[in-house]
């Protein structure tokens, strides 16, 4: 047995859909499936059933409803699966377990797919959770303020679940489907920001620039002439991430500042630091400069210019200090300057 409120509400038994007669009926099975296992007051019966005033007799006829939704259900053998309508007091509750319910269904397959690592893993449980979708929410039921509230909710989840599955699709790169799976939803909600720029993005990453930026300029125009209102910053932000990118591309093959240092395009340059100055190997050591010899550089260079100074020094020194006497052949210096008292 199973219990739809994602599209037409209905009951699938083994024997096929429960005939569940008039709208009435319908809108009232819904606020009970609404609140599976918690008693729901007469008053939000009424309010649930009736748009308008509702009429003198509504008691009785939520009455009567109940007891037929009663009998279609025993003849089911609704209760081997778990399922009782109850009366409590001025209350009627249905007992169904979750598993039953195709939104709760919807419900853990959305909770299950956030706790996914795998994007392919997070596709396949968003496909599974969108096809529980037999069409518009709580259709086929005469909706009070409190059903259509509900029904509003149910298609933003629904919404938001396909806008998540087109960003799992652009993290596997496929960019087209995204694009082809948005591309449908945003044509039956114009007005949505969030979804137009999700399309925006998709296209954009698809290769197909132009028609992304044609998507904002008709969902601006849109919303100036349906709402009186500009862009949201959602829409705003999708549109200067796609112009920045599209200049960028016109200008030049250059690479976005954030693309990897070994990625094709990007200009590799050294820390300013270290062309200021000799590079250092490990350890501390410095790298010779291109074209110098081992033991070359400014150090060396310095105290060798210092050595020769020095040796010049000294080499003045003794010449000043033993002048040579004029006509002394330079084997006879030697020989005084060895045996300074010989003589004769």
């Amino acid at each position: 047995m199973e219990f739809r409120l994602l599209g037409p509400v209905s009951v699938e038994a083994h024997t096929g859909p429960l005939p569940l007669g008039p709208a009435k009926r319908r809108s009232l099975l819904a606020a009970l499936l609404l609140s599976a296992n918690t008693p729901v007051s007469l008053g939000r019966l009424t309010d649930s059933l009736w748009d308008d005033t509702p009429p003198l007799h509504a008691r009785s006829v939520i009455q009567g409803h109940v007891s037929r939704l009663r009998a279609l259900l025993l003849g089911a053998d609704a209760e081997a699966y778990g399922v009782e309508l109850v009366t409590l007091g001025d209350a009627y509750l249905l007992r169904v377990p979750e598993t039953l319910l195709d939104s709760q269904r919807f419900e853990e397959l959305l909770m299950l797919a956030r706790e996914q690592r795998d994007p392919a893993d997070t596709v396949l449980m968003l496909k599974e959770a969108l096809s529980l979708w037999q069409g518009p929410a709580l259709s086929g039921a005469l909706a009070g303020p409190p059903l259509r509230a509900a029904a509003h909710s149910l298609e933003e989840s629904r919404l938001a679940t396909v806008e998540h599955l087109a960003r799992a699709y652009g993290t596997l790169g496929e960019h087209h489907r995204a694009a082809a799976l948005l591309a449908s939803e945003a044509a039956a909600h114009p007005l949505r920001e969030p979804l137009a720029a999700e399309l925006m993005l998709a296209l954009y990453r698809a290769g197909r620039q132009s028609e992304a930026l044609d998507r904002f300029h008709r969902t601006r125009r849109l919303l100036a002439d349906e709402l009186g209102i500009d862009p949201g910053h959602e829409l705003a932000d999708a549109y200067a991430l796609i112009l920045r990118g599209y200049t960028a591309a016109q200008e030049g093959p250059a690479r976005p500042a954030d693309a990897p240092p070994d990625s094709p395009g990007r200009v590799r340059r050294r820390p300013r630091a270290t062309r200021a100055g000799p590079r250092r190997l490990p350890g501390g050591r410095r790298r010779r400069p291109r074209g110098q010899r081992y033991g070359e550089g400014p150090g060396r260079r310095a105290a060798a210019s210092a050595a020769r100074t020095a040796a010049g020094r000294r080499t003045a020194l003794r010449g000043s200090a033993a002048p040579r006497p004029p006509g002394l052949p330079r084997t006879h210096r030697r020989a005084g300057r060895a045996h300074p008292g010989g003589g004769g």
